[in-house]
């Protein structure tokens, strides 16, 4: 079952019931009032009955002939019955026929009362007269009362269910109206395929439900489209770099195959197979490390950190390599605490560190301090530096600069480093002139 009949059986459901219980009232509320009228009638019928019988001898003729033209124009279908109730008892026994104990006793304590017996309404009065006292029933059906109540009923039933009707057509037709965005998002989203990323939803105007939801989808399309074209171009890179090493150690292989070589020569052929798995070894490192940024981010493995303690971990790390001595870290006594995963900051931070070692014959200075609007790390070297039309290619994963082909290096550790600092919080500045070296900023705001 589709949304909209769903949504318009529901609303109609409620409408339904609701105009069920005011109805219900309605009726009940006027059979009572049509009752009480009736039963008002009846008692007027009553004390008219006992005048034209026991008022004559005191009232004038006019007044007289008036009682009795009212006589005969009220309910003209009741039957009275006058009783004698000078003795209590003999006029209980009389009035069994129409009323129980319990009503003949409150018949001659409150002189009034209304009762139903069979098919008819009746009422009784107590009459005390100079003549003596009487007990007037009156008994009519009220088939007037009756009728009305029951076309009431049928009238109610038949505008309950034109309005049933009604009502599921009317919401059924706005339902219509309202699902109709869903049922263009449903075709536009079936047109999206892996071929088709580029496509989105049709923005709405509005901030509602439905403009937030097709805005969210197409961000998440956004997001989507650009992992995996990121992906894509990993997959064609790593491929390609990949091959590079492979092919390298196959050809060497196969020309050891040729002929017999010398020891030396078998040696040196060696050591260039062993130089290309090195490559391998590193560049498959690497690629893992890459593939696998995002899923210990998303795993929520990030912990509270001080950035001074973790940068001045990864300067103490370098100490204990051929870089040591290389490396000189200027930094104050602040604190600055983030959230990021600590393993992955540490690489990230030793990549940049290790590219200004690489490319840098001399010292590299690392700044660490506390600014106004976060906290800043400089790492300033003075080497090969940038060329100037590559600095914005630098970030692209397996991407090296020109003047970079004499070092060993992947193209992937900036690339993985910029991935784990943005995801950290951090922004990432690069100022360099070639062969002149290079400043790389990491900054973090306070949000």
């Amino acid at each position: 079952m589709k949304i909209k009949t769903k949504l318009a059986l529901l609303y109609t459901s409620i409408t339904v019931v609701i105009l069920m219980v005011v109805f219900v009232f309605v009726y009940f509320l006027t059979s009572k009032i049509i009752d009480n009228n009736y039963y008002t009638l009846l008692f007027d019928k009553a004390l008219i009955t006992a005048q034209r019988n026991f008022e004559k001898d005191e009232l004038g003729q006019q007044a007289y002939q008036k009682i009795l033209d009212t006589y005969q124009t009220l309910l003209p279908e009741t039957s009275e019955t006058v009783i004698v109730a000078n003795n209590k008892k003999d006029a209980a026994v009389e009035l069994q026929s129409f009323l129980n104990d319990s009503q003949i006793e409150k018949l001659f304590k409150e002189e009034q009362i209304r009762f139903e017996m069979n098919n008819l309404d009746g009422v009784g009065i107590y009459y005390p007269d100079n003549e003596g006292n009487f007990v007037i029933i009156v008994t009519a059906e009220n088939t007037q009362g009756e009728y009305i109540k029951a076309n009431l009923k049928n009238i109610l039933l038949v505008i309950l269910l034109v309005s049933s009707l009604l009502i599921f057509g009317l919401l059924w037709w706005n339902a219509q109206i309202i699902t109709r965005p869903l049922q263009l998002m449903v075709i536009r989203m079936r047109q999206i395929t892996a071929k088709d990323l580029h496509l989105r939803l049709t923005e709405r105007k509005g901030k509602d439900e439905l403009a937030q939801t097709i805005n969210y989808f197409n961000q998440m399309m956004e997001r989507l489209e650009i992992s995996f074209n990121s992906q894509k171009t990993f997959i064609a890179n790593a491929s390609h770099e990949l091959r590079n090493p492979l092919s390298a150690i196959i050809g060497e292989c196969e020309v050891m195959q040729l002929k017999d070589f010398t020891v030396e020569e078998y040696k040196t052929s060696i050591k260039r197979v062993e130089s290309e798995i090195e490559r391998l070894n590193m560049l498959v490192n690497n690629l893992f490390r890459l593939a696998q940024t995002d899923l210990d981010i998303s795993e929520s493995n990030a912990e509270k950190l001080n950035i001074s303690e973790e940068l001045q971990s990864v300067v103490d790390y370098f100490e204990l390599s051929k870089y040591k001595g290389r490396i000189k870290i200027e930094r104050d006594n602040s604190h600055f605490y983030i959230n990021s995963n600590k393993n992955l900051l540490f690489t990230a931070l030793q990549n940049i560190i290790d590219n200004a070692c690489k490319y840098s014959e001399i010292q590299v200075i690392v700044q660490a301090r506390k600014t106004k609007s976060g906290f800043q790390i400089k790492v300033i070297d003075n080497g090969i530096g940038i060329p100037l039309d590559e600095k914005d290619k630098i970030f692209d994963t397996f991407y090296r600069a020109r003047n970079t082909h004499n070092h060993k290096g992947t193209g992937i550790g900036l690339s993985l480093a910029s991935k784990i600092l943005k995801l950290s919080g951090a922004d990432i500045a690069v100022e360099s002139v070639e062969n002149k070296g290079t400043t790389v900023s990491i900054i973090w705001n306070i949000v």
